[in-house]
């Protein structure tokens, strides 16, 4: 190991996540100013959006200010994360310095690598997270899970041109949350094949933590292409119980799929695994709306529910809502597509990453974890229907945040936040699922109106109508008012290494 003077890049990120602010002279970097976190009570970004009418001087206001809460975390993000980058050290795309593994490995979550070759004879890099087991890690966090196995797992699968470090802000909080999580890198665009060979690895007896694997309990998550990856391989792969798209859940009719992953949906595939669908206000960069932009005037991407061009961002939702199978759709308020993606640059909005991850860690709850542990399925059911966040993302928050020349990075925190107000006022966020227990129905096509009215049924009575919120009186995906009820119904070998 290296003794030199020169501080290593893993070194300077662990000075700069404990907010030691002299590293900016020894690294020479330019003055910092300090900054305030944002003040909830009077952070427009944070407080509900006034109503307002398109052509409108209310609406450019509205609309103006979105779009500046979408460039929040570009303001800020880069002055905390300055401290952990030398001159000649910034990684190209940045990548959270907060969530170097081994600053963890041992205390967080445990952490290899391995690498393992696809259909294709290339080699997909991959990293495993592993939850804590009570003989494995010192002074574990509270809150953080220490288990023993067998652990349920998750695939990530990166978008198109991106890698699998940029979701470590999902695979290190899912193994502190009690799951195995795999992200790799893929390693030629077919994101769909790539994905599908890394499933057979995982559930062959060669995975090198087979022995700490619940074979039951396995789903799959993925942003943009990865997505339209997870919507896909999670609905033709029966092993696979549950979904997450980060923006967004695609639909998986043929006559709608417009991704090119390596693998195309077959005629007549039935959906039945659970999935969620997590989309965002804005695309790359923030553009004004000038009018409501639900329904759209045409659909310019298929049925990917994310793109440029005018486009629906409930295809997918819509596809498994019909079929009576559970499933929800979340639009992020003044979210962009690089909420899913910490950076150094591109836009961002300070909530929209641990939003996602609030969703993420409950959805998984709910329909994979949940499936041999019944108090969790009814935790994370009751946190999917909170009106108001609790603290199971921030206890696993540690990167994207605002400076403080004390403290350090100070990652964004929402617990204690409506969650109403972080959905969009611009698209439709909507619901369709089941309670656990009873399987008692409850769906609403305008997630944030029955949030704010207090409109959605909370766990401890679930076969009490909510306010609101009609009984089913006819077939699965009936609509009634602007609330809807449903009635919800071998393998390559692979050769791998491990370090």
């Amino acid at each position: 190991m290296s003794t030199t003077q020169t501080p290593t890049l893993s070194a300077v990120f662990h000075l700069a996540c404990a907010g030691v602010t002299s590293l900016i002279l020894a690294l020479g970097a330019g003055p910092v100013s300090a900054q305030t976190g944002p003040d909830p009570t009077s952070d427009p970004c944070v407080l509900p959006a006034p109503e307002a009418e398109p052509m409108t001087a209310a609406w450019t206001e509205r609309d103006l200010q979105n779009q500046a809460c979408a460039e929040a975390r570009a303001q800020e993000v880069p002055l905390s994360w300055s401290l952990g980058l030398g001159p000649d050290e910034l990684p190209s795309p940045a990548r959270d310095p907060c969530r170097a593994p081994a600053k963890h490995d041992g205390q967080r979550f445990r952490f290899a690598t391995a690498t393992v070759t696809n259909r294709d004879d290339e080699a997909l890099a991959a990293e495993i997270y592993r939850p804590c087991s009570p003989s494995s890690c010192t002074d574990v966090p509270a809150g953080l899970v220490v288990a023993e196995p067998p652990y349920p797992a998750v695939l990530i699968v990166h978008g198109g041109g991106s890698q699998k470090e940029l979701h470590r802000w999902a695979a290190q909080p899912l193994a502190e949350a009690g799951y195995i999580a795999v992200s790799f890198d893929v390693a030629s665009g077919n994101h769909g094949s790539d994905a599908q060979d890394m499933v057979e690895w995982l559930f062959s007896s060669e995975f090198p933590f087979a022995d700490e694997l619940d074979r039951d309990r396995v789903g799959i998550t993925g942003h943009s292409q990865g997505g339209s990856t997870a919507s896909l391989v999670g609905q033709l792969d029966e092993r696979l119980r549950a979904i997450v798209a980060w923006d967004n859940l695609t639909a998986v009719d043929p006559m709608l799929w417009a991704d090119d992953i390596g693998v195309e949906p077959p005629a007549g595939l039935t959906v039945t695994t659970p999935a969620l669908g997590i989309g965002a206000d804005y695309y790359f960069t923030p553009e004004p709306y000038t009018d409501h932009p639900e329904p759209p005037p045409s659909n310019g991407e298929g049925g990917r529910g994310r793109g440029v061009s005018a486009h629906p961002k409930d295809l997918g939702y819509q596809e498994l809502r019909a079929a009576g199978v559970d499933t929800a759709l979340v639009i992020l308020r003044a979210g962009t597509h690089l909420d899913f993606t910490p950076l150094m640059a591109g836009a961002g909005s300070r909530y929209g990453e641990p939003y996602a991850l609030y969703l993420t860690l409950a959805w998984f709850d709910r329909y994979l974890k949940g499936l041999s542990e019944p108090d969790t399925a009814a935790d994370g059911y009751r946190r999917l229907l909170a009106t108001q966040f609790d603290d199971s993302a921030d206890r696993h928050n540690l990167g994207a945040g605002y400076y403080d020349p004390v403290e350090g990075n100070q990652p964004y925190r929402i617990a204690g936040l409506s969650v109403c107000d972080r959905m969009s006022f611009y698209f439709k966020s909507r619901l369709a699922i089941t309670a656990p227990d009873s399987h008692q129905p409850i769906a609403t096509e305008d997630w944030k109106t029955a949030c704010k009215a207090d409109a959605l049924p909370q766990p401890g009575t679930p076969d009490t109508p909510a306010p609101g919120v009609q009984p089913p009186t006819g077939s699965s995906g009936a609509l009634g008012g602007s609330l809807l009820i449903l009635l919800t119904v071998g393998a390559l070998r692979r050769r791998w290494t491990v370090a």
